[in-house]
């Protein structure tokens, strides 16, 4: 039997010359694919050879293998096509090759914009509204060096945003391609989406609260803040929920939608604290040593480096037992709150001791 022959031979109604002219196109389309996606890089290496960084590496990993993917599909595409297939076979055979041709194409969109995003957005920006004198004075709830505070993460969010919608379009696209009616399978999903709408109430709520602080940003990561009886610092953002670290170092996990629906006390922002006190004079110090004391309080909280301000001190109410005084005075943000209040109170007594005032 000569070769014409052999190619002659029919298997499923093609000779074996045209299941061999298939395969030679699948074949050449998975090699030439591969050297497209050599070509690609090379071609972009050469674009981006003045400027090339991490960023540019990334988008032409990013580019690819969808390159050689789709080269690939259209050696599939053109062997199939050389073969004498039934209406049947043809049309889900093209229906499925289209659908891969959807799915790489958005994966190559969504590669690609995920890296672009990476660039634009950071993951994390330093609040350039804490200068480094701020971060070196500083102190968190427990005495330690609170971190850097930082952009909420909205880079995450960003991310899963534009991905969902292009893989939800991608979907869609599918579905049309494989000859499914959309218009009607949407109508038929009509009562299904409401009950889903409904369920999905809160993670939607949540959601747009997250967006709500990116735009609004009443706070920042590692900011201190107050919301909804809970009094901590914030150290992590998601899409549905957020950490706050307590003063007891407890973890607790907010729902978002409480940033748009609460009021928010950022601590953090304020510049100082106010810290209003009673101290009592013994009736028998007399005029002068009262107003001595006062003075002496007076003394004290100019001469400490942790406060702002001028501090007020003033009697309230006298009697022949002991006389009030109201001592206010206000706490940097800057300085160790506790440790500053106990250096004034400890400075207070040891002046009064010296002086022989007494306290009721």
């Amino acid at each position: 039997m000569g070769m014409q022959e052999i190619l002659s031979v029919v298997f499923l109604k093609n000779t074996l010359a045209q299941w061999l002219t298939a395969a030679a196109y699948i074949i050449g389309g998975f090699i030439i694919g591969l050297l497209g996606a050599l070509l690609t890089r090379k071609i972009l290496e050469g674009i981006l050879k003045k400027k090339k960084d991490k960023f540019d590496d990334q988008i032409i990993r990013a580019l690819e293998r969808p390159v050689a993917l789709l080269i690939f599909l259209a050696g599939i595409i053109i062997g199939l096509h050389r073969l004498n297939l039934s209406d049947t076979v043809r049309l889900w055979s093209d229906r499925i090759i289209n659908s891969f041709f959807i799915i790489f194409i958005t994966s190559a969109l969504s590669r690609t914009l995920d890296k672009i995003i990476i660039r634009a957005i950071p993951h994390q920006e330093e609040d350039h509204r804490v200068s480094a004198v701020k971060r070196s004075n500083s102190v968190g709830l427990d005495g330690a060096r609170p971190p850097v505070k930082r952009e909420v993460k909205f880079q995450p969010l960003v991310r899963k945003l534009t991905g969902t919608i292009l893989w939800i379009i991608a979907f869609i696209l599918v579905l049309k391609t494989m000859g499914i009616n959309i218009t009607a399978l949407m109508a038929g999903l009509g009562l299904g989406g409401a009950a889903l709408a409904l369920a999905s109430k809160d993670t939607l709520s949540n959601f747009f609260g997250s967006i709500t602080v990116f735009f609004d940003r009443p706070f920042r990561i590692n900011d201190r803040i107050n919301i909804n009886g809970y009094d901590g610092v914030i150290t992590e953002m998601g899409l549905r929920t957020s950490k706050l670290k307590t003063n007891q170092n407890r973890t607790v996990f907010i729902p978002n939608s409480l940033f748009s629906s609460q009021p928010i006390e950022n601590i953090s922002e304020q510049p100082n604290v106010k810290v209003v006190q009673t101290i009592g004079f013994k009736g028998d110090n007399g005029s002068e040593k009262i107003a001595r004391g006062l003075e002496i309080i007076r003394e004290v909280a100019a001469a400490n480096p942790g406060l702002e301000g001028t501090a007020i001190a003033g009697l309230i109410s006298i009697s022949a037992m002991n006389c009030q005084a109201n001592f206010i005075y206000f706490v940097s943000n800057r300085a160790d709150y506790t440790k500053t209040v106990n250096q004034v109170n400890m400075e207070i007594l040891r002046r009064f001791e010296e002086e022989g005032i007494r306290l009721a």
